[in-house]
């Protein structure tokens, strides 16, 4: 029986969209099928100079960057860039497919991270912020900001064990690339930049580098208790008038940077009693270095107090701090303060049931 040329037509004319279809979805499954890891959206990639191909497919294996080194190697092979894979330095964001990987380890543009360091951040802070932004350790933050030679340009060789309270709060662009220690060195230069050299503070610190320590120890009590720019220099004035005065600084903040776990919402009776150098509710004076990393507004605040009488200061409950001269006025000022936190939890609680 004789076929029609019709007929063959229509048969090549199937077998062809069947090839198109199966091409399709092969270079959909070689180039732009996700990749999917446990753990953390972002992963820090170093490919070494010289490093050969099967060596770089090994690495994001083992990462878990790639779970098919055969689709990744042919996705590498199909758009003949084996051999233009660029050694540096990668953060590669979960959810990437074959496609994105090999366009952005082709790249040779230098990609920037914009990062901001929040006034008051602690170290601790810091480390975990550079782990999430930059795919950095926190290990090795920390070992970073402990660095003797950036001590010592402080002056402050055996004094303090850590750069806590010279990292300068701000908002960074870092390249992808950055390692720990100059992340360290970043935030320390601009500490150097925008607090040491200011006249007032490098004269202080040229005479005594003492003296800076305490400014900035202070300076970071001031900022935990604080947010608001009027209140700086008033809770300067009382922290002054209690050490002119030998008298405890009592101040939460201290206990809440020694605190087991870190920092709870509310302090109980019981966090007072921690023994800890820190503890200005047990010691007199500055604890023995800074509890966070200030910004120049506390600074400027904690060596520029208000000149007041006040020896108290309680929050209000509505923002803010009520000062007091008296322990008298200070424990009405607590009453108060107590009274408003009640009447704000009625108001939630009648919130939600309406």
């Amino acid at each position: 029986m004789e076929i029609s040329f019709i007929k063959i037509k229509r048969y090549y004319f199937y077998i062809l969209i069947l090839n198109i279809l199966m091409i399709s979805f092969s270079a959909y499954f070689i180039f732009f099928s996700p990749y999917q890891w446990k753990g953390p959206d972002e992963k820090k990639f170093v490919i070494t100079q010289g490093e050969p191909l099967n060596s770089i497919i090994d690495d994001l294996e083992k990462s878990g960057i790639i779970s098919d080194r055969i689709l990744f190697k042919l996705a590498v092979m199909l758009t003949f860039n084996e051999s233009k894979i660029i050694s540096k330095s990668y953060i590669l964001k979960n959810g990437m497919s074959n496609y994105e990987l090999v366009k952005i380890l082709t790249d040779n543009t230098v990609r920037l991270v914009k990062i901001t360091i929040p006034e008051g951040y602690t170290l601790k802070q810091i480390a975990s912020l550079g782990a999430k932004k930059l795919a950095l350790s926190e290990d090795k933050i920390y070992k970073a900001a402990s660095d003797d030679s950036l001590i010592n340009m402080l002056g402050l060789k055996s004094r303090i064990k850590n750069l806590e309270g010279f990292l300068f709060p701000d908002t960074y662009e870092l390249s992808q690339q950055i390692t720990e220690k100059e992340f360290i060195e970043t935030l320390f230069d601009e500490f150097y930049k925008n607090v040491y050299y200011k006249s007032d503070i490098e004269d202080i610190a040229e005479k005594n580098s003492d003296s800076l320590l305490k400014i900035i120890t202070l300076a970071s009590i001031i900022e935990a208790e604080t947010n608001i720019d009027e209140e700086r220099a008033v809770i300067s004035g009382v922290y002054h008038n209690r050490l002119k005065r030998n008298m405890k600084l009592e101040a939460d903040p201290t206990v809440q940077y020694v605190i087991p776990g870190g920092p709870k919402q509310r302090l109980l009776f019981e966090d007072l009693k921690i023994n800890s150098p820190y503890n200005t509710y047990l010691n007199k004076g500055l604890p023995p270095g800074p509890i966070n990393n200030p910004g120049l507004k506390s600074i400027m605040a904690a060596m520029d107090p208000d000149d007041n009488k006040y020896i108290f200061f309680v929050a209000t409950g509505e923002g803010g701090h009520r000062f007091s001269e008296t322990y008298d006025q200070h424990l009405n000022a607590i009453k108060d303060y107590k009274k408003k936190l009640k009447e704000n939890k009625i108001k939630k609680e009648n919130g939600k049931q309406n």
